[in-house]
């Protein structure tokens, strides 16, 4: 492709204001305006941009937020959105270890509730043993047979598999043996995979340090997330540190991580308020913190998808 040709001007059509934008966009200098993905949030702010001159790469695109296969990110027959691609493994491909986080969910009509349990060991092909389930320091009642649906987290898998309770103990100390599954459902998120989010996160200049700010957290992924401030937290490839709470449904998990400032913007938040933006790269987070986060992500694209 030729140099002059490496950009093309942007419709005003090309871009739907509340969606993620399907490319990047550059100004006629080649400059980074935009990252693809990052949502335009109002008329205001797209006539803005507008002013300046936009252009793409000259080369095909696909949405940024694809509800097809995660690992290839192509649209479906007909071009038509497609579910996330799941592919079948063998248990042993999961990897589990003990102290690893399970999450348990009961295959009955109406129950919706998710249980966090940890791996105590596992022995093939017979059972697996996992911790029994608690609510708010009490032991829920788990009877001989049940059968739940078990999400697991490997690598940047989310893995998912039936499995029957073959026995519920409660000496030496709660725990029960689930049925060894033969194979697993496995659906790949790739890190950069984001889902929308309103968590309120309040931020320090070091890991024992002052609390220097706060904002809100309006997209996150295993990688990163944006954040959105009235004030300014910090300069490009700075370190901050970040405290906030990741609910869904009755799973909690309280973050606390370093985090990276990778890209600095303006932008307007939904009140139409004009908002520092930063695109902020976490640091290393534990399972559990990477499991939650895995499964809000998960739960966006079902949505999108189905």
């Amino acid at each position: 492709m030729a140099e002059q040709d490496f950009l093309m001007p942007v419709r005003k059509s090309e871009i739907e204001v509340g969606k993620p934008l399907p490319f990047a966009i550059f100004d006629s200098d080649r400059n980074l305006l935009l990252n693809r993905g990052v949502v335009v949030g109002s008329e205001h702010q797209l006539e803005v941009l507008l002013e300046k001159g936009l252009f793409r790469e000259n080369r095909p695109t696909r949405p940024a937020y694809s509800k097809t296969a995660l690992e290839e990110g192509k649209p479906g027959p007909g071009g038509a959105a497609a579910k996330p691609q799941e592919e079948s493994l063998g248990f042993d491909a999961v990897k589990l270890m003990p102290d690893d986080t399970l999450q348990l969910q009961p295959l009955l009509e109406g129950q919706t509730e998710r249980f966090s349990v940890r791996v105590i060991g596992i022995l093939k092909p017979k059972s697996v043993l996992v911790t029994a389930p608690m609510v708010d320091g009490k032991l829920i009642f788990i009877r001989d047979g049940q059968t739940f649906l078990v999400r697991a987290f490997s690598g940047l898998n989310v893995c998912a598999f039936k499995a029957k309770v073959l026995k519920a103990q409660l000496q030496p100390f709660p725990y029960l043996h689930l049925s060894y599954p033969e194979t697993v459902q496995a659906m790949r998120i790739r890190k950069a995979m984001r889902a929308p989010v309103a968590i309120i996160v309040a931020v320090q200049d070091a890991e024992e340090g002052r609390q220097t700010g706060a904002g809100k957290l309006v997209d996150i992924s295993v990688g990163g997330a944006k954040l959105l401030s009235p004030m300014a937290l910090g300069k490009k490839d700075q370190t901050l540190w970040l405290s906030f709470k990741v609910n869904l449904g009755d799973m909690e998990e309280y973050v606390r991580t370093p985090a990276i400032i990778r890209s600095l913007a303006e932008e307007e938040d939904e009140q139409g308020k004009t908002m520092k933006s930063f695109g902020i790269q976490f640091g290393e987070l534990s399972q559990s913190q990477r499991l939650i986060i895995m499964n809000l992500v998960y739960q966006h694209l079902l949505k999108e998808g189905v």
